[in-house]
């Protein structure tokens, strides 16, 4: 339901909304944001689900968050005349990354919104592999220092058990001397 009319103006066309962004030479395209041209002349921009309606295409896209439970799957941005298709996928589908995070899709086919969220993604990967280093570091340190303790016990032990065997043979040795 794109508006109508925008402050009394009739709406006379109406088209998806160019991205600027190409996917292997296909312009792609916004369904869910509509490029309204108006009868005076005027280009603005709307939401496909409601009325909403703005001069700059950059505000109609946050506002589809409140459309977020009603728009279909088929209605996210892809090229301009191409087949809506599910994409195949080397990782398993149980798999939290996706195939394109695997094989390196290319930034410039990213919205803002995932590009944030990479950005996040990639933060919170760093945090993790610096809380790993760290803590395979502390696991180093405590193996050395088990090793250490490790050696000296095992000369303590040695000392002990030399001083045991001379014990015993001095104590056999007077056994011999004691009997008839």
């Amino acid at each position: 339901m794109t508006a109508t009319h925008v402050n009394g103006i009739a709406v006379v066309e109406d088209q998806p909304t160019k991205s600027g962004i190409s996917r292997d030479g296909v312009q792609v395209t916004f369904t869910q944001t509509r490029h309204l041209l108006l009868a005076d002349g005027t280009e603005i921009y709307g939401c496909q689900s409601c009325d909403y309606t703005s001069p700059n295409s950059l505000s109609i896209r946050p506002h589809l968050k409140v459309h977020k439970d009603r728009a279909p799957k088929s209605e996210k941005a892809r090229p301009t005349g191409a087949p809506v298709s599910q994409p195949t996928s080397a990782v398993p589908s149980g798999s939290t990354r996706a195939a394109s995070t695997l094989t390196g899709t290319d930034l410039a086919s990213l919205n803002l919104g995932q590009l944030v969220e990479r950005a996040h993604l990639t933060e919170q990967m760093r945090a993790q592999r610096d809380t790993a280093r760290a803590e395979t570091a502390a696991v180093r340190r405590e193996l050395v220092d088990q090793k250490d303790r490790t050696a000296t016990e095992r000369s303590r032990r040695e000392g002990w058990q030399n001083r045991a065997e001379k014990a015993e043979k001095k104590l056999l040795g007077m056994r011999a001397l004691l009997q008839p």
